[in-house]
């Protein structure tokens, strides 16, 4: 059976914004924000445009697959991606189970702290 425009659509960004997330990770306490998540996979997504319903419904579809894990702080949720064991990267695999994050508050507030306080990228 063919699949579906939408299907293909969905698929394909579902794919994108799990390897925007994959490439801003840097270790076990790297978390990213859904705003920023949002804007970097929006970009990429290009002249298609991406609006925050679609993005929220992609973001759950990566959570009912176990492919990312969701921690808030506040209003803030961030989100991490869920490597499989083989996984390229060389990172220890992690818990398969798809339930929020119990993130130790120290790590989450120091995660909330730089990206607060982050610098915008300069501009060439």
């Amino acid at each position: 059976m063919p699949v579906s425009d939408k299907t293909r659509r969905q698929r394909e960004l579902d794919r994108l914004a799990f390897e925007v997330l994959v490439a801003r990770y840097t270790g076990p306490e790297s978390w990213m924000r859904w705003s920023d998540w949002f804007e970097l996979t929006k970009g990429k997504w290009g002249d298609r445009g991406l609006g925050n319903t679609t993005f929220s419904e992609c973001t759950k579809r990566l959570l009912d697959q176990c492919k990312v894990r969701r921690s808030q702080i506040a209003k803030n949720r961030f989100y991490q991606p869920i490597f499989t064991p083989g996984s390229l990267l060389g990172v220890d695999p992690l818990k398969s189970d798809c339930q929020e994050s119990s993130v130790v508050p120290d790590k989450a507030a120091q995660a909330l702290e730089h990206l607060l306080n982050r610098k915008p990228p300069s501009v060439l």
